[in-house]
């Protein structure tokens, strides 16, 4: 091979140095076509010399020893020129016939597929012969269909399968390429569910017991994609499916039309306006990151192509924007899902009114929703949804006003739109013009939100340059309607409030304190405007937790760092502390990581990466922030984000890490410390001491006057005068924070013995929490680690004693059963000999918390200690939650839902049958199985139903399976159950669904339109089967991530392949297709979960994906080759084994050519053994270069058959 190398100079033309005689012979066949079709185009003058495209067969006619053009020409004849056409016709017409050809055309295909930059110069030089060439014009029609269709699509080399014989009898009813198309099987409602992730992973994204560490659009953003490449569906169509799950999970959360249902969805979880911020912003970004991904590589394409010249125009927009247009005049259809929710119908109103303004000439400012919801223009019903997501597009430059003419956009009449509107001047229009920022006008800018990033820009000034009054009034503007209802700038308001939160020290300023004590008041209105649930959770789903959290940690460690003197004066006229402003940061970042984490949740997340998961220490906050603006700007896609975002943001890139903040660092070490093990002895006279002693008698001096003191270590200072403790407490909040621990244990302690009644310990906890609200977070640490030691007695709720759950406790008891209609609820009766208990720390806890009024003020508290409550209590023996849900509803009804089903959850958490009944209940609700199923239709409205709260009268119903899951798989003991179930379950769905197949399918007989008996029953049960697969990925993935679906690939499939018995398969034809059913749903759930794990293309290679799809292949391998033997039935491994490579072949090559390449040899003989002749060539084809030779064996090989 090398001998024929030295004379072709194949490896010298082609850059390598591979002589195997397949990889000799490709590009053998390749040089020919090559020099054939530069020939062609020399012999016209069209032959480019540039130094892009330099020919590499032909030299210029000037650099070869020939005669000059002048003598050339003399020498020509007419008879020499019309022979010069025929060889140049019979050139083009050989090309064609090698593109035509069975086995050169997959030789040539070979080269598409792994020598790309070569088949791209030869495609360049093809367009050019086919647009310029005047003889080309005049071949026959195949010749010039064949070249043709390779101009137009690239990747078009003609090809032909292979027909050979083959024994498998599973192919006379299903091909294997059908095994791809995905959407076109699906029928009627089942279309929808080709988006059921998407339903799933936003329904997940709104929970709002965790701070997700990452964006959301960016997650959806690669979970769309993937769907996208999977289902095979053109981009409006996947547009359209995103657009559609966005609306329904309004539908779900914000059809509450009485007064009494929304507040019984109240509780520390997001609400409404998170649900819109997930509409109108994330869902618009996650289509504004695809389209500028597109244009972004179409611009790198272009300015790499050798077809690219200096000076040329810009690359023409991307399709996908003509493509969300078709989507958005398509989703006018879907009128039941557009109705907006009551608090956004004004909104929508004035939406639609803009357009009707646009088009009646009207120029429309940036004030126009304040003139239309004023002025009695013709919107009394014409605003939807639509209008809302077409106004979010057009300010992310994704559609222009044009979106107005479509037809049915607007339904005024002619005779309706006005012909002229009054000179009212809008708040944001004042401005703009320069108007100060009087009271009246903050106002007006509080509750409107602003419409362009001109505005926003304008409010950050004034943050930054403005006096301090009109700094505070920019910070509450921003905090105002602009960041919870100003959709279409809800990104920009969020990235200047983080710039803002993220100060850093002037580079004039000298002072010998921070210069942030300065702006006490500004920060502490940032803070508080941001500290609501729903505020926080809209930071999350941007992804800018980790980069708010730097800043608030500086915050924390400059104000916790300061005596508790007064820093600034409030708006109200109130004194603003520096302890305040030290609270209140340091509440807000701790509601970023699970700061009470409790060991077995530790066990439980190291098992779990699920991608809305919570970030564990602020350590991986800081890691996270390092690595997000370290990379920010390199790539094109984020080069086209940064220019959506104002000129004057931006974010040091240096690292930051906890040892840039000493004192926050310390505290975080001690609590871990806490958590792990028992409180160590205090130090006789030590600064810690006198402060404990200070607390304890701040907590207890209306009880320790003339008593024993609390603790022996006390009893040194226990006749201090009052001026000596208020003095030992005029300390930085961080030495208040380490001396609680110490506090808080001779409390419980003293509790214990007697000494401290149950009531005065509730009201010194809360006094402890009044004093220093940053408390609580030791508070809810030192509780919820001591639970997990059980060394405290249980304390009797028996109304004397501690509060009683009796009047209460039947009531949740009813509510549960509601919800959990199919799942056994273990009984809360108690004897009334035997009232119910509770560990003593959970008991002291849930005092402290019930001691709480909800409203404003404390809800920012509550929404840090509610979840930690439920979580701790979730983690002790049944009946513990519920009877902290019966003494929480008797204080704060509106929160009774939310801790029914946080209750609810714990039935789960102790119950290994529930969780499998659950798992069952999710399939038989989405594929419509059984009479168990509530929503009778299935698909997404079986499995997600109406959201947590069903719209009646009387309280809750039965919740949808998928809505429960999704609220309770975090809670789950033992959380790998659900990779061991998952299998099962799925096989038992796909036995359900082939048992409607009708009888004698293996042997259709066609009908007079040529349609096969049989194959449309079995399309839709194909078609079912691979809803049961998307499902079950689905659910692997949301809840653990890629760790999950690991263990699922290299542990329990194998398991079940080696151990299935064959004995639970039927005899005769229904059991060999429910046998074959079986594998295509395995070969679907395996697919699908690796790609929702790791994506399905190169963009971001993984080596964790390689590795897994690797050990996978080997295993594939190996029982193909007959090294390892399967007892599961036959026809079940090989619809597995062949579908599972028809899926990784026609939609996610990249993962075949990251395998190594002896396996790929390995695994094409093993699937000849098969008889899977066509699918044994199509894995090598793409399989790389280093596979080509053996590729172009196999085609050689292939013709002579």
């Amino acid at each position: 091979m090398k001998s024929i190398d030295d004379v072709l100079q194949l490896s010298q033309v082609y850059s390598q140095t591979l002589w195997e005689p397949g990889v000799v012979l490709v590009e053998f066949v390749f040089s020919i076509v090559w020099q054939l079709l530069e020939a062609s185009l020399d012999d016209e003058g069209l032959l480019d010399h540039t130094t892009e495209n330099k020919p590499i067969w032909l030299s210029r006619s000037h650099d070869m020893d020939v005669d000059g053009p002048d003598s050339l020409g003399e020498k020509k004849t007419e008879h020499v020129e019309g022979f010069q056409k025929k060889n140049t016709a019979m050139a083009i017409e050989i090309i064609a016939d090698f593109l035509q050809h069975k086995m050169t055309s997959r030789i040539l295909s070979l080269v598409h597929w792994n020598m790309s930059s070569y088949w791209k110069s030869f495609i360049h030089q093809t367009q050019l012969l086919v647009s310029n060439s005047s003889i080309f014009r005049n071949l026959s029609n195949n010749t010039a269909e064949t070249l043709i269709s390779l101009t137009q699509n690239t990747g078009a080399v003609v090809s032909h399968e292979f027909k050979i014989k083959s024994k498998v009898r599973t192919k006379e009813v299903i091909s294997a390429g059908s095994l791809m198309s995905f959407a076109a099987q699906s029928y009627g409602d089942s279309w929808s569910a080709l988006w059921l992730p998407i339903d799933l992973i936003l329904e997940d994204a709104l929970d709002g017991g965790q701070v997700a560490a990452f964006s959301a659009i960016e997650i959806i953003t690669g979970l769309v994609k993937t769907l996208h490449a999977v289902n095979g569906t053109m981009w409006h169509n996947t547009f359209l499916g995103l657009w559609v799950a966005a609306l329904r999970l309004v539908q779900r959360v914000g059809t509450v039309p009485t007064t009494r249902e929304r507040d019984s969805k109240e509780g520390p979880i997001p609400r409404l306006d998170t649900c819109m911020c997930m509409l109108l912003s994330i869902t618009t970004l996650v289509v504004t990151y695809i389209i500028e991904e597109e244009e972004g590589q179409l611009i790198e394409e272009a300015e790499h192509s050798p077809t690219t010249s200096k000076g040329t125009e810009k690359p023409a927009l991307g399709k996908c924007r003509g493509e969300l247009i078709t989507s958005l005049q398509l989703l006018g259809d879907y009128e039941s899902l557009l109705t907006p929710p009551q608090p956004v119908l004004v909104e929508a109103n004035q939406a639609a009114a803009k357009a009707i303004l646009s088009l009646s000439g009207n120029p429309v400012g940036s004030g126009y929703l304040e003139y239309t919801s004023t002025n009695g223009l013709p919107i009394k019903s014409s605003g939807n949804l639509r209008h809302l997501i077409v106004e979010a597009c057009i300010a992310k430059n994704l559609l222009d006003a044009s979106a107005y003419l479509w037809p049915g956009y607007v339904n005024a009449s002619s005779n309706q739109i006005p012909c002229s509107i009054s000179n009212h001047v809008s708040g944001w229009s004042s401005l703009m013009e320069g108007s100060q920022l009087t009271p009246a006008l903050v106002n007006v800018l509080v509750a409107t939100p602003a419409s362009s990033l001109a505005e926003i820009e304008k409010i950050y000034e004034i943050a930054i340059n403005g006096s301090d009054e009109e700094k505070i009034s920019a910070a509450t503007i921003l905090c105002g309607a602009s960041l919870v209802r100003g959709w279409n700038v809800q990104e920009l308001a969020l990235l200047f409030i983080t710039k803002l939160l993220s100060p850093i020290d002037p580079p004039n300023y000298s002072g010998a304190q921070s210069h942030l004590t300065s702006q006490a008041a500004f920060l502490n209105v940032l803070i508080m405007g941001i500290s609501s649930v729903d505020c926080v959770h809209i930071f999350s789903l941007h992804g800018l937790v980790p980069l708010l959290a730097s800043g608030l940690m500086l915050i924390c460690e400059v104000f916790g760092s300061r005596v508790p003197d007064a820093s600034g004066t409030l708006a109200t006229g109130e004194k603003l502390t520096h302890w305040e402003v030290f609270s209140n940061a340091f509440t807000l970042l701790l509601r970023f990581w699970r700061f009470d984490r409790l060991p077995v949740e530790q066990v439980r997340s190291d098992a779990t990466t699920p991608p809305f998961g919570s970030l564990l220490s602020p350590e991986c906050l800081l890691l996270v922030r390092n690595s997000k603006l370290a990379s920010l700007g390199r790539t094109s896609k984020d080069r086209q984000r940064l220019k959506r975002w104002s000129n004057i943001l931006s974010f040091p890139a240096d690292p930051v890490f906890m040892d840039s903040f000493p004192k926050l660092n310390f505290w975080y070490r001690k609590h871990q410390e806490g958590i792990a093990s028992t409180l160590s002895g205090l130090v006789p006279g030590g600064p810690v001491l006198r402060i404990v002693d200070a607390l304890l008698s701040m907590m207890f001096r209306k009880v320790s006057n003339g008593a024993e003191p609390l603790t022996p270590t006390t009893s040194g200072s226990s006749s201090s005068c009052g001026l000596a403790l208020d003095d030992a407490l005029k300390v930085p909040a961080w030495d208040i924070l380490e001396a609680i621990p110490f506090v808080l244990d001779a409390s419980l302690t003293s509790c214990d013995y007697g000494k401290l009644s149950t009531r005065d310990l509730a009201t010194g906890l809360k006094d402890l929490a009044d004093f220093l609200p940053a408390s609580l977070v030791t508070i809810a640490s030192y509780f919820s680690a001591e639970v997990t030691r059980g060394i405290w007695k249980p304390a009797l709720m028996n109304g004397t004693d501690w509060p009683s759950p009796a009047s209460n406790l039947s009531h949740v008891e009813q509510e549960i059963k509601k919800i959990l209609a199919d799942v056994d609820v273990p009984s809360l009766d108690i004897d009334g000999n035997s009232p119910p208990t509770l560990p003593l720390p959970l008991a002291a806890f849930v005092s402290l918390t019930i001691t709480y009024k909800l409203d404003k003020a404390t809800e920012r508290f509550l929404a840090l200690i509610a979840p930690t409550v439920s979580s701790l209590a979730s983690a002790c023996p049944w009946p513990s939650l519920p009877i902290v849900t019966s003494l929480w509803i008797q204080k704060v009804k509106r929160w009774s839902n939310y801790f029914v089903l946080s209750a609810s959850s714990t039935v789960f958490h102790h119950n290994r049958n529930a969780v499998v009944q659950l798992l069952k209940s999710c399939f038989t609700s989405t594929l419509g199985l059984g009479s168990a199923c509530i929503y009778n239709n299935g698909g997404v409205s079986g499995l997600l139903g109406h959201g947590i709260v069903s719209q009646i009268s009387d309280g809750i119903s039965q919740v949808a399976p998928g809505i429960l899951y999704l609220r309770v798989y975090r809670s789950i003991g033992d959380i790998a159950l659900l990779v061991e179930e998952i299998v099962p379950i799925l096989m038992l769905s796909v036995r359900d669904i082939a048992s409607d197949l009708p009888k004698g399918i293996r042997k259709p007989k066609k009908t007079k339109f040529g349609i096969k008996y049989g194959q449309v029953s079995l399309a839709r049960s194909m078609a079912r089967v691979q809803h049961a697969a998307l499902l079950g990925a689905s659910l692997v993935w949301i809840s653990g991530g890629p760790k999950f679906v690991q263990y699922l690939i290299s542990e329990t499939l194998p398991s079940w392949f080696l151990s299935a018995s064959m004995l639970e398969q039927g005899g005769g034809e229904s059991g060999l297709m429910v046998a074959m059913l079986k594998g295509y749903a395995l070969a679907f759930f395996v697919f699908l979960s690796l790609a929702f794990a790791w994506g399905i293309d190169n963009s971001h290679p993984h080596k964790r994906r390689a590795k897994v799809i690797g050990l996978h292949l080997e295993f594939l391998e190996s029982a193909l080759n007959r090294t390892t033997s399967m007892r599961c039935h036959s026809a079940t491994w090989e619809a597995y084994v062949s579908g599972l490579i028809n899926l990784m072949v026609g939609r996610a090559p990249s993962w075949i050519q990251e395998a190594d390449e002896d396996l790929l040899k390995r695994l094409s003989r093993g699937l000849r053994h098969m008889d899977e002749h066509e699918l044994a060539l199509r894995l090598l084809e793409i399989g790389g270069i280093r596979v080509m030779g053996a590729a172009a064996e196999m085609i050689i090989e292939f013709k002579r058959i």
